[in-house]
C-alpha cells in the first residue's frame, strides 16, 4: 500500500455459466468464483454517477462507474479479463468493463456490484 495506490484488492473469475435449463438461478453468484490473485495494491476513482435502470422508475438509483488503476509491477498484462470481479479490503465488489493495459498498468473501467 502506498500514498498513490492507498487500496488493496482481489481479483476473481466467475466459474463458466451452467447451460440454460434446469438451473435454479442465472446470475452472478458470489460462491461460483475463483480466486485470480489477491493482495494487488490499486486506486479506484469513482468517474461518472453511472447508468440508471431502463425502466426509468422514480425510485431507481444510478450504478456509479469506477477506474481502477493498478500498478504494471503488481499483475502481469492479460491477466484481468473483461467480466472478472474485483473486491476491495472493504468487500465492496466490482464488475471489470474494460480491462486497459498501457505503460503505467491496469486502467479498469468497473462497475459497482449491488449486494
Amino acid at each position: 500500500m502506498s500514498f498513490v495506490y492507498p487500496r488493496t484488492l482481489a481479483i476473481l473469475r466467475p466459474v463458466q455459466p451452467a447451460p440454460a435449463g434446469l438451473a435454479p438461478y442465472g446470475g452472478q453468484a458470489a460462491d461460483g468464483e475463483t480466486m485470480i490473485i489477491g493482495g494487488i495494491p490499486a486506486s479506484i476513482q469513482q468517474i461518472r454517477a453511472g447508468t440508471g435502470n431502463p425502466a426509468k422508475l422514480p425510485g431507481d438509483a444510478k450504478v456509479p462507474d469506477f477506474k481502477i488503476l493498478i500498478p504494471k509491477r503488481a499483475v502481469a498484462k492479460g491477466v484481468i479479463k473483461a467480466r472478472d470481479i474485483v473486491v476491495d479490503e472493504l468487500g465492496m465488489r466490482y464488475q471489470v468493463m474494460g480491462p486497459y493495459w498501457n505503460s503505467l498498468g491496469y486502467n479498469l473501467t468497473a462497475s459497482l456490484l449491488q449486494a
